[in-house]
């Protein structure tokens, strides 16, 4: 009996600390590769002399630098950037694409939406039910007003949440793409372990805001 109970105390410790283990690796694992992210950009500015941030229009890129394809997603493993979201201490790596890898190891930028700091609506997808690490789990305790920072070619770039609803998978509207504004779509799955509905948090530029409740 003894022994059994032991053996138990064993298996439960195992179970409690798998979880732990597995964020503290995630976590390790997402900082070096954005190390190496940021190594990569450092030594692609370089070679070609100018610097990358200048070059970012309210469009995208100068077609001089870059042509058609932004430098930032050439680089390791599709990693753009980082995401930071304050308010629910979630801080993840950015990425180009939003298949099961990129959202394995962060966010998912979203492909022919707006990228970070660009006039446009800025797409970023997100695991909300998940394993190890944040991810987007608690997207949902998120209010008008909080901040949403994105490091993008070593600039950061603040929204404001102004905008949060619920809506269905197949509602592409929330994409949507302005002419006139900075705009940032923040996309999970609700509720929590299911995927009937999407829980959209929409956010603007810091300096473009205006709070509804001030007018």
């Amino acid at each position: 009996m003894k022994r059994l109970s032991t053996l138990l105390i064993i298996i439960g410790l195992i179970i409690f600390a798998i979880p732990i283990v597995g964020r503290v690796y995630t976590s390790h694992e997402q900082n070096r590769m954005y190390e190496e992210y940021l190594e990569q950009l450092e030594t692609q500015a370089d070679m070609a002399g100018v610097d990358l941030n200048a070059e970012i229009m309210d469009g995208g890129f100068s077609d001089e630098i870059v042509g058609t394809d932004p430098p930032a997603l050439k680089q390791n493993k599709s990693i753009i950037g980082r995401i930071s979201i304050p308010a629910i201490e979630s801080d993840q790596l950015l990425l180009e694409g939003s298949s099961g890898y990129q959202l394995r190891w962060g966010a998912g930028h979203i492909p022919e939406t707006a990228l970070p700091g660009a006039i446009g609506n800025c797409g970023i997808a997100g695991h909300r039910n998940y394993t190890f690490g944040s991810y987007f789990s608690r997207l949902d305790e998120l209010i008008v007003g909080d901040a949403i920072i994105v490091t993008y070619l070593g600039t950061d770039y603040t929204y404001t949440v102004n905008e949060i609803l619920v809506v269905l998978p197949d509602e592409t509207s929330v994409l949507s793409q302005p002419n006139n504004e900075k705009r940032i779509t923040l996309i999970t799955c609700t509720p929590k372990g299911s995927n009937t509905h999407r829980l959209i948090v929409h956010g603007l530029i810091a300096e473009a805001f205006i709070d509804p409740l001030s007018l």
